[in-house]
């Protein structure tokens, strides 16, 4: 499965960028906000760690070449536990991230790409900790006027944790401890539904 992630990303990111010569260029900044959904993970104490989907916002900065954009992706996601609201978790990804436009009309874009990073993961009962993470997304963009875009996209997220966190407590599954989750090697998937705003100079 990793294997597989880091594939698709490497595929994605070398497939948008574009190095010709650029006849039209410039940036964009994004803000953006939505709700973010979490698959279930289940840890080597067969523990299963349920996390509430949530809302999310954040932003980006992108240099765009004709009709590619790269730059750099922020997203802050708050979530808990589905069983025990008292444990929250907090999920800040920076990625790179890469995408390629195509026109559907005058105004209209659409655009898929590829992201790859690192998920800082900070619990209120734990130490925080980075995980690489990856992924793709796809979205679509309406020309308001005057440089500004509105957007709607979905990314889907995953983020590699492995035994050496120091969220984890033990992960040798025949002994006990009172540690109330346990990341051990598993890929956990989050999906962002957002919409947002875009200005481009």
């Amino acid at each position: 499965m990793k294997n597989i992630l880091c594939l698709i990303t490497s595929l994605g990111l070398l497939s948008s960028v574009n190095l010709a010569h650029a006849d039209d260029s410039g940036f964009g900044v994004s803000v953006f906000g939505g709700y973010s959904t979490n698959h279930d993970l289940t840890t080597s104490k067969n523990f299963k760690i349920d996390l509430e989907d949530n809302s999310h916002f954040g932003f980006s900065a992108d240099r765009i070449v004709n009709n590619t954009r790269y730059g750099l992706f922020y997203s802050f996601n708050e979530t808990e536990f589905a069983d025990n609201a008292i444990a929250k978790v907090d999920m800040e990804y920076l990625l790179f991230q890469s995408a390629i436009e195509r026109q559907i009309s005058q105004n209209i874009n659409y655009y898929v790409g590829a992201q790859i990073g690192v998920n800082r993961v900070t619990p209120n009962f734990a130490e925080s900790d980075d995980f690489f993470a990856s992924g793709l997304f796809t979205g679509v963009d309406y020309s308001i006027g005057a440089g500004f875009h509105a957007f709607t996209e979905l990314r889907w997220m995953a983020t590699i944790v492995k035994n050496s966190s120091s969220v984890v407590c033990d992960d040798n599954p025949q002994t006990t401890d009172n540690c109330i989750w346990h990341f051990d090697g598993d890929v956990l998937n989050q999906f962002q539904l957002s919409v947002g705003i875009n200005y481009r100079f």
